[in-house]
């Protein structure tokens, strides 16, 4: 039952601890009336990280934790709030288990009836809150210090195997056994919360996204762009890519905003998710709309990686992407460098390089050989300072299947090693040198993905 009613103070009126507890209550009802009228599930953490080393002997415990429980209470652990006791896992989680979920759980309010324990002795766990005794000074003069007493909240770690009547719980963690045994966090654990910067995987899968989406969208601009030369038409299949890249693109722009931000709340996310899934539906004959999962505020894992993995799969009925090109733009003359925005570069996969001029082709093989050189951005200018190799090429007479090839340019298959190839993966920057002696180039640097 809420209090919505203020309490009526009066002259003359007898003061007891009723009338500023009745107020305080009023305060926090309407705080929290307000609050779930104006927004959607509005619990869960802000931001959270237990000891991942403290597990690995069977501890579970918290670094720190800030965030709304269901029934409105706030914590911020441990800057306002004491952390919770730490507790061992190993009779809780025998063999025969495959995972242990951790809650954080506080008592509920117990309207009518007992919330606060005046003694630590008498706390048995089932109030909310615990009396301890703070000094405070006059905050006009900065002096005259007195005890007063404040209610701690009596939170603590619950498992998904213990009785939970009584208390209010906010699911934390998953934990797990690693290929040795060993006890670890599930990472693709998203728990409640309202702003997605909370979890790490909420924002990775939000990233990895981002970079297909922009790729798709590169790839798509440039071929309506090479096909509008000298057109006055377009076919049903470049009408059905023109659509393809609207999708694409009126998803692109707010997935960057809320992950710039990443204060958003997890349903906002997940409502672009869902625009973006169900605009995809157009593009297939076996998937609806219908079919999407609703969102579901206590299973975020399931209802995002359902949704991610169908936006991922429906991308690829139109343009596949086992071939991904990195944008290649001059920065001085002869120098290029590219930015890899996508992570899947930088894991399997076999990065090509093709070249264009008119010199005529064995001329572009050889010279391509001799003189481009192929580093990080940061130290193409060194190599060509101290005349060294770049990464090693080698020609291809035919291109990989993924590539589409160009019949005037030469390709070049890169190997992936050395300094070079490491601090490309550290800077995620790459740099090319094409000297004057290759005029007129045209180059494209392109990564087959390995499945």
């Amino acid at each position: 039952m809420k209090r919505l009613s203020r309490v009526v103070w009066s002259e003359g009126m007898y003061l007891g601890p009723h009338h500023f507890q009745t107020q305080s209550r009023f305060y926090e009802e309407v705080t929290h009336f307000d609050i779930s009228s104006l927004w959607f599930e509005p619990y869960g953490f802000v931001g959270v990280e237990l000891d991942a080393e403290a597990l690995r002997s069977g501890t579970v415990s918290l670094v720190h934790a800030r965030g709304i429980f269901g029934d409105g209470l706030p914590f911020s652990i441990p800057e306002d709030d004491p952390l919770p006791p730490a507790r061992s896992i190993g009779d809780l989680f025998p063999p025969t288990y495959e995972k242990l979920k951790v809650l954080l759980a506080v008592p509920h309010y117990n309207p009518g009836g007992a919330n606060c324990a005046l003694q630590e002795a008498d706390n048995h766990g089932r109030l909310r809150y615990v009396a301890e005794v703070g000094s405070f000074p006059d905050e006009n003069t900065g002096m005259d210090d007195k005890p007063v007493k404040l209610g701690r909240k009596n939170i603590r770690f619950l498992f998904d195997t213990e009785q939970t009547e009584g208390l209010v719980t906010l699911p934390t963690a998953v934990i797990k056994r690693d290929g040795s045994g060993n006890y670890i966090f599930d990472e693709t654990f998203i728990p409640p919360c309202v702003q997605i910067s909370a979890s790490e995987h909420l924002l990775m899968l939000a990233r990895r996204l981002i970079d297909i989406l922009q790729e798709k969208s590169a790839t798509l601009s440039l071929d309506n762009r090479d096909r509008g030369k000298f057109r006055t038409g377009f076919s049903a299949q470049e009408i059905s890519k023109f659509w393809f890249l609207h999708a694409i693109n009126s998803s692109l722009a707010p997935l960057r905003h809320l992950f710039l931000t990443k204060r958003g709340h997890p349903e906002e996310l997940f409502r672009e998710l869902l625009r973006l899934a169900g605009a995809l539906c157009t593009f297939s004959i076996d998937s609806h709309p219908g079919d999407l999962p609703l969102y579901d505020h206590l299973d975020l894992s399931r209802c995002f990686d359902v949704v991610d993995q169908h936006i991922r799969t429906h991308l690829e009925l139109v343009v596949p992407s086992n071939c991904i090109s990195i944008p290649l733009k001059p920065v001085a003359n002869y120098f290029y460098e590219g930015e890899i925005a996508d992570q899947r570069c930088l894991d399997r996969a076999r990065w090509i390089f093709a070249v264009q001029s008119p010199i005529g082709d064995a001329e572009v093989i050889t010279r391509t050989l001799q003189l481009v050189k192929i580093c990080s951005a940061q130290f193409v200018p060194e190599l060509v300072r101290r005349a060294l190799q770049g990464m090693e090429l080698t020609h291809m007479q035919v291109p990989p299947s993924a590539v589409s090839p160009k019949v005037e340019s030469q390709y070049f298959a890169i190997s992936r090693t050395g300094p070079c190839w490491d601090h490309i993966v550290q800077t995620r920057r790459v740099g090319v040198y094409i000297p004057g002696d290759i005029p007129k180039p045209e180059i494209e640097l392109l990564v087959v993905l390995e499945r």
